[in-house]
């Protein structure tokens, strides 16, 4: 069962609508950008090895997928009656290297470079987990700690032969085998079923998974974004809202839907609340009337004194940016139906 769905990380998100919102010579898009390849590639490491998990998990199995904590940052936690498994996914290409002496190192064309060993990583994160477990009164799981790497043309050299490495260092698609035998390992020890509900329900009210701020990460003040309506085709932020639809004088493009995706940047550039003044401002509408009327129709949360002033959106779920995300088009069509 999975407990934690895996979505697009919310940088991730917020990293492409910040590039959505900047001109193409701003001095921070090269380091964004940068940042943002990083991520989605850590993030298609994460899916891979989820889709194995998802193929071939088990009735008394917890999932959870990109765990934050307070003190770490799990990439996924498989809790079972009779042990955890903290796997770390890495998605690195080439060659990958672990060192006798606790270097790990990985090869760029034609040399090594070093890199922070993801099996310290992983022990760490171990550790963290069973000092949790003790602060809340909880029994000692066995926690088996593995690094798991993303994508099977990565060559994974072990030139000691350290036993550590070969048991606890493997590709995404061997995940079923290693877990089969663990459950093998584990099969005769304590059963720990009646603490699982007990431990589910502390780590999702511990769960911290909250958007950051772009802006102030990458020191981007909000008059430095374009704003207005963008049209699909050419990219431009020019649309007019003529007729309930919205109409690009650049290209002649129409669409009902333009607003959505700006709507949404606000949220992720800005914070999980937004007025309708603030979201005029934002989309560059000039009718309170008609900016109600678009807002009304995306049936988000509502906050505040319900009118004038007082009143306030909320951002919709993580899940529904992560639809958003993963087929826009489709996304709009079933998320909100608009006339």
């Amino acid at each position: 069962m999975i407990v934690n769905k895996l979505y697009v990380p919310w940088r991730v998100l917020a990293d492409q609508a910040l590039l959505e919102h900047l001109e193409n010579d701003h001095p921070a898009r090269a380091q964004i950008e940068a940042d943002l390849a990083k991520r989605q590639a850590g993030f298609r490491g994460e899916q891979n090895l989820a889709y194995y998990l998802d193929t071939f998990q088990k009735e008394d199995w917890h999932i959870f997928y990109a765990l934050k904590l307070e003190d770490c940052q799990i990439d996924t936690l498989l809790l079972t009656p009779t042990f955890i498994s903290l796997l770390e996914s890495k998605n690195y290409s080439g060659v990958v290297r672990f060192e006798p002496d606790g270097q790990f190192m990985r090869r760029v064309a034609d040399r090594y470079e070093g890199y922070a060993n993801p099996l310290l990583q992983v022990g760490r994160h171990r550790a963290l987990l069973r000092k949790w477990l003790s602060n809340h009164g909880l029994p000692k799981l066995p926690i088996e700690a593995d690094v798991v790497i993303a994508f099977p043309a990565t060559i994974i050299e072990n030139p000691g032969k350290l036993r550590h490495v070969q048991e606890h260092v493997f590709h995404a698609e061997q995940a079923p085998m290693k877990l089969e035998k663990l459950i093998e390992k584990y099969k005769h020890t304590h059963n720990f079923f009646e603490f699982i509900p007990q431990i589910e329900h502390l780590l999702l009210q511990e769960h911290n998974d909250k958007p950051i701020n772009v802006l102030n990460l990458f020191n981007i003040h909000p008059s430095e974004l374009r704003r207005g309506v963008r049209c699909d085709k050419c990219r431009s932020f020019d649309m007019q809202r003529i007729y309930a639809n919205w109409f690009c004088p650049r290209c002649g493009y129409k669409s009902k839907t333009a607003h959505i995706p700006m709507i949404l940047h606000y949220f992720l550039l800005f914070g999980s609340t937004m007025t309708n003044k603030q979201c005029r401002a934002f989309l560059r509408v000039d009718k309170c009337k008609t900016m109600t009327d678009l807002l009304s129709k995306m049936n988000l949360q509502r906050g505040g004194s319900g009118f004038g002033n007082g009143l306030y959106y909320k951002s919709p779920s993580h899940e529904t940016f992560d639809r958003y995300f993963r087929d826009k088009q489709d996304w709009r069509k079933r998320i909100w139906n608009r006339k």
